[in-house]
């Protein structure tokens, strides 16, 4: 089930003191993030080592200009702030069209 990805679905979080809804928010691109497993079963399995999974995420930009990450982790909408730095990244590995059309052309090598 992808209901992360799906048109028209409002989502809200509270992060930082600052209220995110994605019904109001500039749906950017579609992106990839590692993120951690750090459950009981995972460190039984594994002891110390970092463990975790990408997950395909939603990038979504305010009217403000902050960054919003959204994905489905566990059957549930998750949501994380992130700066415009790391947006730049994700957009420049997974939506390098996207990138170039909101800040500046990516140079030739």
């Amino acid at each position: 089930s992808r209901r992360n990805a799906r048109k028209g679905e409002n989502m809200e979080f509270i992060i930082n003191g600052k209220k995110y809804i994605t019904k109001n928010m500039e749906e950017i691109a579609v992106v990839r993030k590692w993120y951690e497993v750090n459950d009981t079963i995972t460190r039984m399995l594994y002891g110390n080592k970092k463990v975790g999974r990408v997950y395909e995420c939603t990038l979504w930009r305010s009217q403000k200009g902050n960054w919003l990450l959204t994905s489905e982790q566990d059957y549930r909408n998750v949501g994380q702030a992130i700066e415009e730095s790391e947006a730049k990244e994700l957009l420049m590995r997974y939506s390098p069209d996207k990138y170039e059309e909101l800040f500046e052309e990516i140079p030739e090598a």
